[in-house]
């Protein structure tokens, strides 16, 4: 849950909601909107479990484009349609099980396109975990905003603010797990770890 706004409390521990038990050695997804914290969990979560790291942004910026500038230079909607294939491409070469990090529009399309039935399909081969700091759409909004101001991408503030709002609903219902803090990520990973294998 979100931390006082004087910084004197300490974050409660994560609420962890299993909507299916995890099988092992399936791989994770790690869903959420940008500014959740799910590239910070997925790097302390795969130290944890010994698993490799697939952080979906940075595989993309590496092997394609700044995400920035290659939806400047092309659109949106190539981004997605790029991002996918790669998500699927990253997938089928890896042996074993993983930790993967999505891109925050991952599962963000319409419920009716082909782009949200062939991402959802991607995380229907393994075991997806939903990352919120809050319930509190408000709370919730508030913090990752600020969070995502702070990266230096030259965001706005009311581009954020809709895009996160608009992005909550479909995330909070996402998933086999849905994780809810704002703790540190150590405290989030093993309560994650502990649920996963309770």
């Amino acid at each position: 849950m979100p931390s006082s706004r004087s910084g004197t409390e300490r974050p409660q521990r994560p609420q962890i909601d299993i909507r299916r038990p995890w099988r092992a050695g399936e791989t994770i997804f790690l869903l959420g909107p940008g500014g959740v914290g799910k590239s910070t969990l997925g790097r302390v979560l795969a130290g944890r479990l010994n698993w490799p790291l697939i952080d979906l942004d940075l595989e993309f910026c590496e092997q394609i484009a700044e995400i920035g500038r290659f939806i400047r230079q092309t659109s949106y909607a190539a981004y997605r349609a790029e991002n996918l294939l790669l998500a699927q491409r990253l997938v089928a070469r890896t042996e074993g099980p993983l930790v993967f990090v999505t891109a925050s529009g991952f599962l963000a399309a319409e419920v009716e396109s082909s782009d949200y039935a062939e991402a959802r399909a991607l995380v229907g081969t393994g075991y997806g975990i939903t990352l919120l700091p809050s319930l509190d759409i408000d709370q919730a909004t508030e913090l990752v905003v600020e969070r995502q101001l702070k990266r230096g991408f030259g965001l706005e503030r009311e581009s954020e603010t809709h895009k996160f709002r608009r992005r909550f609903g479909r995330y909070r219902g996402e998933g086999d797990m849905l994780v809810v803090s704002s703790a540190p990520a150590e405290d989030v990973a093993k309560a994650v770890q502990a649920a996963l294998t309770a």
